[in-house]
């Protein structure tokens, strides 16, 4: 835990000494260590298999559920750069054809991209918010350990299915 408090530290301390946005520390930190899991992620991740399984996954949902999702989605994703918004289309409401068409568009390149494009308060405000949600929880532990439990949740949704082997 230690040594991974330091590195937190090694790699955060330059960011949010450097940064033009006026953000409260605890935000760039919560931030900075969701940014970081989420960039590591994708540098692990085989983004193909990853593609293929969330067109898949929205191929098969219902425009309903699909419209829900979104709508669950939007208050962080509406926080990006309107330049980011209009090249991916969103806005308030989108079909699950633009949602698809945006996957198949992303490379690594593009994910990096739009996780450094979220501004750090908006997921601050996520992960506090979760926080709220999971109080008697995050009583019972820290900080880190919180963000690493939602780091797995939101993982565990976004990956592709393991195969088994037969």
């Amino acid at each position: 835990m230690r040594k991974m408090f330091l590195m937190m530290l090694l790699l955060f301390v330059p960011v949010v000494c450097y940064s033009a946005e006026k953000t409260a520390w605890d935000d760039k930190l919560i931030a900075g260590s969701f940014k970081a899991m989420a960039k590591a992620f994708v540098a692990t991740t085989d983004v193909k298999k990853l593609k293929e399984a969330n067109i898949e996954k929205f191929s098969k949902m219902n425009e309903e559920r699909f419209r829900k999702r979104y709508a669950e989605a939007y208050p962080v994703i509406k926080e990006l750069p309107p330049k980011l918004k209009e090249r991916y289309g969103i806005a308030e409401t989108m079909s699950k054809e633009q949602a698809v068409k945006n996957i198949r568009s992303l490379d690594k390149k593009k994910m990096y991209e739009l996780i450094d494009a979220v501004p750090d308060k908006a997921i601050a405000k996520e992960f506090k918010d979760y926080l709220k949600e999971q109080k008697t929880a995050a009583q019972e532990s820290d900080v880190m350990t919180q963000i690493r439990n939602l780091w797995n949740k939101t993982a565990a949704r976004i990956s592709p299915p393991e195969k088994t082997k037969k």
